[in-house]
């Protein structure tokens, strides 16, 4: 399907609360309209992930790092709002990732 593609038809579906709140927030992470997303999810021949198994990874890696990071940087002059914020990057990196764990789990 092309981009040009003239979409005339379309399916009405019910969903749950909790299933629709699941729908927006992979919208919200994968930048991606409902449209494009459903679309994706369920016409892909072979079903293949939407997020990139090396970018799972890579995430991992940065919250690995990240926290060490923080550890070296606490001796170090910072601003009182430079460590929370860097807190608060590394506890928003692992939510991120245990979403991504969840979700390939389920896969």
């Amino acid at each position: 399907m092309g981009i040009t593609t003239s979409r005339k038809k379309q399916i009405i579906v019910r969903l749950s609360i909790d299933e629709h709140q699941l729908i927006k927030d992979a919208c919200k992470a994968l930048q991606m309209n409902q449209s494009d997303y459903i679309r994706k999810k369920i016409l892909s021949d072979d079903y293949a992930q939407l997020i990139d198994q090396r970018d799972i990874h890579t995430i991992r890696i940065l919250g690995v790092v990240l926290p060490k990071i923080l550890i070296e940087l606490k001796g170090k002059m910072l601003t009182p709002e430079e460590l929370p914020d860097i807190t608060a990057l590394i506890y928003e990196l692992k939510m991120v990732v245990r979403r991504l764990n969840d979700e390939v789990l389920k896969r």
